[in-house]
């Protein structure tokens, strides 16, 4: 009985760490393809000033 509950915690909390790794993972993402976007905005300004 003990073994079991002791499992289902470890799962639990196993399951839990990955969500909160997938979260983190997704938020790193996003943020990677803002600055992405910024950068992007950037350079076309500069060729865009540079052409005029």
């Amino acid at each position: 009985m003990i073994q079991e509950l002791m499992r289902v915690i470890e799962s639990t909390d196993t399951e839990h760490r990955e969500h909160q790794e997938r979260k983190l993972g997704a938020r790193y993402r996003r943020a990677r393809q803002r600055e992405e976007r910024l950068m992007e905005e950037r350079l076309m300004e500069v060729a865009r000033l540079r052409l005029c």
